[in-house]
């Protein structure tokens, strides 16, 4: 078929020609360009902000509803600058002009606790059907109004309607493909509803990742840590090999936090597995350079010193000076902190050094300032020392005599 693709270039022509001819023999044409005319200039942009906010809603709708109709509790729903979002309280409303530059929307679950298999693949189903549910919504409602724009073109003869709804319709059309496109797209940092939905039903890390991370937007902000989902990342730790990217720094992440945090003890097979690790494959990305340096901390709290100050020297040579400067130096003094390597406790009191990423996009559900005076803490404090044996230094420089 590859090799007769060029016949579409005469055949889609040629039924464009066809289509057009038939609108314009039957006066449909005439119809809608009056109908337009009937439109002021300005009209449009109304319009277009109308479509833009009622094709987003009813997208996100799609996630709040399957995710309500299948019993999983709702943190927040987020449409551009306006966030709905849920307190111990109840349900609040905020306006937040900076998420302009998201240019969509937002759904957050409020997950129970995971503690075993059953409901870790129940989750994961349900997630899988809001995923696939906002474009079933975005696909209909493209389809409903293409019907309406034709119905109204052909049986009615209303010219300040027929423009109106032919306009609305143009936009519907323009941002609901521009949506349809974004659905089968994804990158380490973005997954459109399509590709994740793919994912979260193959890939055992991803789905992992999605679960854990939503997982950490509960309203109890208190009850975070899962011991199951910690014993899944240790366990798909064991059966996948780590890659280089986000996703899997993510799963580390998960492991090693377990660990720092939560007083979980080591598991001796990853121990190997992460001592193996080509650590400089990482140092690329600010994700990686963040599992790093929480390797530090993890050689350090497990009592391998020397280690954790090789890694740090390592990590300061070799990582990618395309890395945020502000993230790699919050990120360096906060281990030699954590590490007692040297004090920076005003440096990490100033909220102005904190690289706050993405996560403040998540301010109005989640403390950041809260969790990151946490990661400041720290650790237990080891005696880093080498052992000299003046007996045997004494005898060997008698030899040497």
């Amino acid at each position: 078929m590859k090799k007769y693709r060029w016949l579409y270039f005469l055949i889609f022509p040629f039924f464009i020609g066809v289509f057009f001819t038939f609108l314009v023999y039957f006066g449909i044409w005439d119809k809608y360009r009056a109908g337009l005319d009937t439109i002021e200039w300005w009209k449009w942009f109304i319009y277009g902000l109308i479509v833009f906010y009622v094709t987003l809603t009813l997208h996100e709708l799609g996630h709040f509803i399957a995710f309500k109709v299948q019993g999983i509790k709702l943190r927040a729903i987020y449409l551009t600058v306006f966030v709905f979002y849920k307190k111990i309280q109840g349900w609040r409303f905020a306006i937040k002009p900076k998420l302009w530059i998201l240019f969509g929307g937002l759904v957050v679950p409020d997950l129970e606790l995971i503690e075993d298999d059953k409901t870790y693949y129940e989750v994961s189903k349900k997630f899988a059907i809001s995923l696939i549910a906002a474009p079933i919504v975005t696909i209909s409602f493209l389809g409903i109004s293409i019907i309406t724009f034709i119905s109204s073109l052909i049986l009615s003869n209303n010219m300040n309607w027929i423009g109106m709804i032919s306009v609305f319709n143009i936009f519907v059309v323009l941002l609901s493909m521009l949506y349809i496109y974004t659905f089968k797209l994804s990158n380490q940092n973005f997954y459109g509803d399509f590709a994740a939905y793919k994912k979260i039903k193959e890939d055992e890390v991803f789905r992992f990742t999605q679960i854990n991370q939503y997982m950490s937007f509960r309203v109890d902000q208190d009850h975070l840590f899962s011991r199951y989902m910690w014993e899944k990342s240790k366990a798909l730790l064991k059966t996948h090999k780590m890659k280089h990217n986000m996703i899997y720094t993510m799963l580390m992440t998960a492991y090693v936090e377990g660990i720092l945090y939560q007083n979980q003890g080591m598991d001796e097979e990853v121990d190997k597995m992460i001592t193996k690790m080509p650590i400089t494959l990482y140092l690329k990305s600010e994700h990686g350079l963040m599992m790093a340096y929480d390797l530090c901390l993890y050689h350090y709290k497990t009592g391998r010193v020397e280690r954790a100050y090789r890694l740090l020297e390592i990590i300061e040579k070799k990582q990618s000076k395309k890395i945020d400067e502000k993230t790699r130096i919050y990120l360096n003094k906060k281990a030699k902190h954590v590490m007692h390597v040297s004090y920076d406790q005003k440096f990490l009191n100033d909220k102005k050094n904190y690289p706050y990423g993405q996560s403040w996009i998540f301010e109005p559900i989640v403390d950041i300032y809260k969790d990151i005076e946490i990661l400041h803490e720290p650790l237990p404090f080891i005696v880093y020392e080498n052992i000299v044996d003046l007996k045997a230094l004494e005898e060997e420089n008698k030899k040497s005599d």
